[in-house]
């Protein structure tokens, strides 16, 4: 399962990209535009269907997989023919292939539709479903209940997030109930991880997994690590967690075990819960191999 899904990021998000560079809905929807000419040449024309009901019937297809072209078309349904939301979020649940469901999926970051909420709870919570599936739909989920600037330098999308009408967005209590849910579902054993890489995709290039008995011979790292010790001791919250996330990327002799003992015994709960997130986070990466 796990080595599946580092297969599933590495065959959807990695490849499209720079090394150097996050990931960008923006970039990946700038190449769905350029499958769109083959989209066209695939659909049934019809005098009595609109080209939106007409992509509507394309994505509904079981032969059709490819998540670009399934992006394309999904983008352009909301975006243009909204009533068709639920028939989209109908054939997204009842999909099983990882590849049809993150074309599907992905441009649904850029709007806040009430009608998608329940449906993708409902995925997050069915431990049926891949947990890829899972994952990211909890990532969709925190796009809607974060503000937009969370969803812009997440998802790295300048252009405008949401296409939704006024009448079809989650109003002020829907949003505060979605934020607390997904607040802590990052920190559940069932799916945290799995969500966690999908708001971070570049999350492989950060995290070093294997602890390195040489690294403390450099001395701007062993100054580093001084460093984050103390501030991981410090009275001001921010500078705790900051050490503490700070543990990911210098995996120093004692690390793993200081993040579990931090997960343990902290007397504050959140850090506790952080903690134990990049503890897991580097048992996961210990055993999936990173996309090259």
């Amino acid at each position: 399962m796990l080595k599946k899904i580092a297969a599933f990021l590495l065959l959807i998000i990695l490849p499209l990209f720079c090394e150097s560079l996050p990931f960008s809905l923006d970039a990946y929807a700038e190449k769905a535009e350029a499958a769109s000419k083959e989209i066209m040449k695939e659909v049934t024309w019809s005098s009595i269907k609109t080209r939106e009901e007409l992509l509507l019937d394309y994505i509904s297809g079981k032969d059709k997989t490819e998540p670009l072209k399934l992006f394309y078309c999904t983008k352009q349904i909301i975006q243009k023919r909204e009533e068709s939301v639920p028939e989209i979020v109908k054939i997204l649940a009842g999909t099983e292939n990882e590849e049809k469901f993150a074309g599907l999926a992905l441009p649904f970051i850029y709007t806040r539709d009430r009608r998608v909420i329940e449906p993708l709870k409902n995925i997050v919570e069915n431990k049926d479903k891949p947990v890829s599936m899972r994952g990211l739909s909890a990532a969709i989920l925190a796009a809607y209940a974060k503000n937009e600037n969370y969803t812009k330098e997440r998802w790295k999308v300048a252009k405008q997030i949401i296409y939704t009408s006024d009448f079809l967005q989650p109003d002020k209590d829907e949003l505060k109930s979605l934020l607390s849910y997904v607040d802590e579902l990052k920190f559940r054993d069932d799916i945290g991880v799995d969500m966690f890489m999908w708001i971070k995709p570049r999350i492989f290039d950060f995290v070093q997994p294997l602890e390195n008995a040489e690294l403390l011979k450099d001395s701007e790292k062993k100054e580093k690590c001084e460093q984050i010790l103390r501030e991981y001791k410090s009275e001001v919250r921010e500078k705790r967690e900051n050490a503490v996330y700070a543990l990911l990327n210098l995996p120093f002799p004692g690390r793993d075990k200081l993040l579990e003992s931090i997960s343990n015994t902290d007397s504050d709960s959140g850090l506790r819960k952080s903690a134990r997130l990049y503890y897991d986070l580097i048992k996961r990466l210990k055993t999936v191999k990173a996309p090259q």
